[in-house]
């Protein structure tokens, strides 16, 4: 009979920071390469003025994967206390 042998899968835990990082970094080198913004990529990807090839998709993936960490992972502050300014006069 043979032996299984049970191989894990490589994880790697990353910061929210860090992660985002990662991900600007491979944003600004879509950016230079296609010399467009990201943004401008999503809207013409969005009005199918450009071609969904497989390279602009991952950029694509990776644009918006920024935009929900950036919304998902709070900037400053405690759980369950308020980030938004003070409007109270000093």
């Amino acid at each position: 009979m043979a032996t299984v042998v049970k191989r894990g899968i490589p994880v790697r835990h990353l910061s929210s920071t860090a992660m985002l990082e990662a991900l600007d970094t491979r944003l600004r080198q879509y950016e230079i390469r296609y010399e467009m913004s990201s943004e401008r990529m999503d809207a013409l990807l969005e009005m199918d003025a450009i071609r969904p090839t497989a390279e602009v998709i991952k950029w694509y993936a990776a644009y918006h994967g920024a935009l929900y960490a950036r919304r998902a992972t709070p900037t400053a502050g405690t759980p369950g206390t308020t980030t938004v300014p003070s409007t109270k006069p000093d």
